[in-house]
């Protein structure tokens, strides 16, 4: 797994199948995107991806809160309902800053 800090983002690589991106502003992190390539889905890459942002970012020691905005990406991947649910499998919970632009925001405390 690969991290890379420019500015405002940390961009990772999972071994070229699974990449993504987070934005940072202060303390706050937004998972911008996290894609599987499509023959690997459904192979955990992307829990493991995820598993490994989250050990990083703790690692890091600096970020208070983590948001994403759980939208499907094409019609290959996991639904709504499905992708909210594996979010909360990693402690995300529907957010409280939820609004019409964003009515299924998520977020999770990252004070360990």
């Amino acid at each position: 797994m690969k991290f890379l800090r420019k500015k405002d983002r940390i961009f990772f690589n999972n071994n070229d199948i699974s990449t993504g991106n987070l934005s940072i502003k202060n303390d706050t992190l937004t998972l911008e995107i996290i894609k599987t390539i499509p023959s690997c889905r459904n192979s955990n890459y992307a829990t493991s991806t995820l598993t490994n942002v989250l050990k990083y970012i703790k690692n890091q020691n600096k970020y208070k809160t983590m948001y994403l905005n759980p939208l499907p990406i094409d019609s290959n991947g996991l639904n709504l309902e499905k992708l909210i649910s594996f979010y909360k499998k990693f402690g995300f919970r529907k957010s409280s800053k939820s609004d019409l632009s964003h009515p299924f925001l998520m977020e999770k405390s990252l004070l360990f």
